[in-house]
């Protein structure tokens, strides 16, 4: 299994020693690409990422504030595109296994205008996934009560770089639906999971284990996995709590029936 740790964008800045304790670590890392990391840091700065990399796993986490790929005001869709299509100059220096992005989807908001939400979000992504070709492009759970619209995403786009971006914690806070059911739900699909806790009311992001979320159908679901791992990214805010995950998913996983015990 692949193990990133997220490296928030305002750390991409202004701590870029958490990129080289991260890889120090062992760990690959996901880039949260923010518009002003898009817009401040010289594409020299990723370059001499890409060679401390080395063969370690790169996932980026694309822009999402103020964008939404499913917009009605055509404006603010194609100033969502654009930003995206900023992250491209990037890819091609870091050659990132999966970009995790955002629907945009808020049932108060998008449910009103879901028939014309959901066209402009799946045209959206087509565009997306012709933008990577080489990476797979996961979209993420965040305010989704259910899985049927991004599932409806995914059917419609209908490319065989895009799946889903599975996050825990959100599922905690929002979803209606226990985790097993995302998990067989999307099986195949899942290219990432996004690793933390919190108290089922606020979006915490503290260290896996120390909140409310059960993550024993997550293990089961992962010690059956054979082929086809996704990429599991430690998304606690803090390095000490990304550490604590790490060493959460390592006593959970060590030993499986299939002799697993490769995580790093």
């Amino acid at each position: 299994m692949k193990i990133t740790a997220h490296i928030p964008g305002k750390d991409v800045i202004d701590n870029p020693e958490r990129i080289h304790r991260t890889l120090n670590r062992s760990f690959g890392i996901e880039l949260q690409l923010t518009a002003d990391v898009l817009e401040n840091v010289p594409l020299k700065f990723f370059s001499r990422l890409a060679e401390m990399v080395e063969n370690k796993p790169v996932t980026f986490h694309a822009p999402f504030i103020d964008l939404n790929p499913g917009a009605i005001d055509r404006y603010v869709r194609e100033a969502t595109v654009k930003r995206f299509k900023e992250l491209q100059p990037v890819a091609k220096i870091l050659n990132p296994e999966v970009i995790v992005f955002h629907s945009g989807f808020h049932p108060r908001k998008t449910l009103p205008v879901y028939d014309k939400w959901i066209k402009n979000c799946v045209e959206t992504f087509k565009q997306v996934c012709d933008m990577f070709p080489d990476s797979r492009i996961a979209i993420e759970n965040v305010f989704d009560e259910v899985p049927d619209y991004l599932n409806e995403i995914l059917e419609k786009v209908n490319t065989s770089n895009i799946g889903v971006c599975i996050d825990v914690g959100h599922l905690n806070l929002f979803s209606k639906l226990p985790l097993k059911n995302w998990l067989n739900y999307f099986n195949n699909k899942i290219f990432e999971f996004h690793i933390h806790d919190n108290d089922g009311i606020d979006d915490l992001h503290i260290a896996a284990g120390s909140g409310t979320i059960d993550f024993n159908d997550f293990f089961s679901f992962l010690k059956t996995r054979t082929s086809n791992f996704p990429i599991l990214t430690l998304e606690a805010k803090t390095e000490e709590d990304q550490l604590k995950s790490f060493q959460f998913l390592t006593n959970n996983l060590r030993g499986d029936d299939n002799e697993n015990t490769n995580i790093s």
